[in-house]
């Protein structure tokens, strides 16, 4: 599909998303590109040297700030910008934008933002009334993954993060997302669980849950809708069906030598062991702490060294920025619940997050008609390929979740430490 330039203000036409101009003039790609070599002496005291708080909160409300203004009035985010030519493409992705709510929630969580709810507000209404619908089977609501339909398919982890962003949008604003729609979304996503514990990760309205895909991170996107359900409700079964899901997860990858880097069911696991006791989760505590150190331990594994500054930290030899992102979300998702044992892990943790959320702030782009993005890449790449200097809501999303998580690991260990923090 080719980009077309967009307005920032957005409408549905014929069930298809289209827009008009979003940014009329052209600059150059801000990117990390720009960024002098460095010996790998200097990089090595750099990245052991981490962020302030004060380098935190610059990019946090930067990248909030960033998101706030790509969402339209309609609700609907510019999705993904060129930022060497101005143009936004017409395509979109319902998952990504219930992730841009989540990210924004929490900002306004640990930063509160009226303008940032305001903005949930408007994605969550867009949400709502272009791609949230009932399905054929009674008193179930289906995150559809075309809008206007009712005859496209539907994916585990859209609902799973659809009901994330519906969760934080009511703890936001009470009263602005009906109880009853999230307990309908919940249904959907116990209708696609097994018996096992695992999930079909595909829903199709003529032939029902499809088993011919399954996906990384959608299970752990579900638990995490589920807890979030549980938290807004109260009722214990949305925990049961969590905790078999996260069982399911650590049961099927005991043994593994090298596990995927599944952050989003780190995350899920820091939010559902404050319950554990009411969840009758079939894995153990053990069981559960075992598999998020045995992933953490496989994503510290990822972090090379490289003599090119630019991608000091990260987890991509590309450079691209979500790759790390990401990583750095699981790992300090990990990082609230691990013990502190003999193996080292939460100090090798530290020491990765450091030089981690250094990269992702070298990446951001500081000032300009784009302030607060993150582009793909830090180095470029060839067409057609995505260009580096591209900016996704997603890229946006995952950073900065990663700099909030980092916020609260700062303010943590200066609680914990507060000789040796400053």
């Amino acid at each position: 599909m080719t980009d077309e330039t967009l307005n920032m203000g957005f409408s549905i036409r014929r069930g298809r998303l289209i827009g008009a101009a979003l940014i009329a003039t052209t600059v150059p790609p801000m990117v990390g590109a720009q960024q002098p070599k460095v010996s790998s002496a200097e990089q090595r005291r750099a990245g052991s040297a981490a962020p302030s708080l004060m380098q935190l909160g610059r990019a946090t409300g930067l990248s909030a700030g960033y998101l706030v203004r790509v969402c339209a009035s309609s609700g609907m985010f510019a999705y993904r910008i060129d930022t060497s030519t101005g143009r936004a493409t017409r395509s979109y992705n319902v998952l990504r934008h219930a992730g841009a709510i989540y990210a924004l929630a929490m900002w306004n969580r640990s930063h509160p933002d009226r303008n940032a709810v305001d903005a949930m507000a408007r994605a969550t209404a867009f949400l709502r009334a272009n791609y949230i619908g009932m399905d054929a089977r009674p008193n179930t609501l289906v995150v559809w993954s075309q809008p206007g339909t009712t005859t496209s398919d539907a994916s585990l982890g859209a609902a799973g993060l659809g009901l994330v962003a519906l969760a934080a949008m009511e703890h936001a604003r009470p009263g602005t997302v009906p109880l009853a729609d999230m307990q309908s979304l919940g249904r959907f996503i116990a209708y696609l669980q097994k018996a096992d514990g695992s999930f079909y990760s595909k829903y199709r309205p003529e032939g029902g849950p499809d088993g011919d895909w399954e996906s990384l991170y959608y299970p752990g996107e579900a638990a995490l809708g589920l807890v979030s359900l549980y938290e807004t409700d109260h009722s214990r079964q949305w925990l049961v069906f969590a905790g078999k899901a996260l069982s399911y997860l650590a049961k099927s990858r005991a043994g593994a030598q090298q596990l995927p880097a599944d952050h989003w069911v780190l995350i899920a696991t820091a939010k559902f062991l404050p319950h554990y006791a009411q969840s009758g989760c079939p894995a153990s505590r053990v069981e559960l702490l075992t598999h998020a150190a045995h992933i953490c331990r496989s994503i510290l594994r990822e972090q090379g060294t490289s003599p090119d500054a630019r991608l000091d930290g990260g987890f991509d030899r590309a450079g691209r920025t979500t790759p790390t992102a990401t990583r750095l979300e699981g790992l300090l998702a990990g990082s609230e619940f691990l013990p502190d044992d003999a193996s080292g892990l939460r100090s090798q943790i530290e020491a990765a997050v450091n030089r981690g959320i250094a990269f992702l702030l070298r990446a951001q782009i500081p000032s300009g008609p784009y302030a607060g993005g993150v582009p793909m890449a830090t180095i470029p790449t060839v067409r057609p390929a995505p260009r580096a200097s591209d900016i996704r809501i997603d890229y946006v999303q995952h950073a900065l979740c990663a700099w909030l998580s980092y916020e609260k690991f700062l303010v943590r260990s200066a609680q914990q430490f507060p000789r040796a923090t400053r």
